[in-house]
């Protein structure tokens, strides 16, 4: 039996990997899975990996590209979500801001720097018209740091995946005045690359658990319920997320994704360069060969 310890928020998007978990189908593979949860979001989990803290984590695609580009061993083993994330971008109901153009100038929340939220918003200002700095930027480590500091009545803008604050939407504490769905794929699979050299074999095993797991919840149809019970959603908007999510089942990295990602970053200024195909090639480690999905 391997140990492998794992990473991951507390959302809907890791329904596979507690499902696993709770069938037992991880052990049934030799492999005791040690989930850890980590609201504060892709940020703090490269923290985690870099410290050997945690082996594996399933972080933000474009966090994860930044923290390679600046210097982590940290690897990408596989697409975990193919579909893109759609972030909303929220401000509190009681402010004045409800629109877009409101929004010029006004701080942004972030749960930590070089976190998904920091760069989605340093994107999402640029693409509107404005370069924030660093002192445009408030951390608020998770979500619920966001409403609490939000409650304040100090106004700023705080971009989080929409169907995890829906909830909050529906009960008028936030306000979403605009959304961003940007063109890649949203979460990977990241491994430490002294758990790939030294058992390689235990993480194929695992991903081949995870992408049974992940087809098998694809497969069912009315799974709304259960979503929304789990995660705090509304039915509708539990229905409405997992008719639009497709996690991947069949081990492979989209580069060309890779290389998006990399332009966007590079184009607000979050890394130096746009990385060739050289250097896309060194972040990935394909594990397991592919099959079709």
């Amino acid at each position: 039996m391997t140990t492998l310890r794992i990473a991951g928020v507390p959302e809907h998007f890791n329904l596979p990997w507690q499902l696993g978990l709770e069938r037992r189908a991880f052990l049934r593979a030799g492999i005791d899975v040690q989930w850890r949860t980590v609201p504060q979001g892709t940020g703090a989990m490269c923290d985690l990996l870099r410290a050997g803290e945690v082996d594996l984590a399933v972080l933000v695609t474009e966090g994860a590209v930044r923290d390679m580009v600046n210097g982590s061993s940290n690897r990408i083993v596989s697409n975990y979500v193919d579909t893109p994330l759609t972030w909303g971008v929220h401000v509190s109901a009681k402010s004045e801001l409800r629109s877009p153009k409101d929004l010029k100038n006004v701080p942004f929340a972030i749960s930590r720097f070089n976190s998904g939220s920091h760069l989605m918003a340093m994107s999402y200002a640029q693409q509107n018209g404005w370069q924030p700095t660093e002192k445009d930027f408030i951390v608020v480590n998770d979500l619920q740091g966001a409403l609490d500091r939000m409650a304040t009545g100090e106004p700023m803008v705080f971009l989080w995946e929409q169907s995890t604050t829906a909830s909050w939407v529906e009960q008028e504490v936030l306000r979403r005045v605009d959304a961003v769905r940007p063109a890649w794929p949203c979460f990977m699979v990241v491994a430490r690359n002294e758990v790939l050299v030294s058992s390689a074999d235990v993480v194929r095993r695992l991903l081949r658990v995870l992408h049974d797991q992940a087809r098998g919840l694809m497969e069912k149809k009315n799974v709304a319920d259960t979503i929304a019970q789990r995660y705090s959603m509304s039915v509708n908007t539990a229905a409405e997320w997992f008719s639009s999510v497709r996690w991947n089942t069949t081990g492979t990295v989209n580069t060309q994704a890779l290389q998006a990602v990399s332009e966007r970053l590079h184009n607000i200024g979050a890394i130096d360069h746009a990385l060739t195909a050289e250097e896309l090639a060194a972040m990935v480690v394909q594990v397991m060969p592919v099959r079709s999905a």
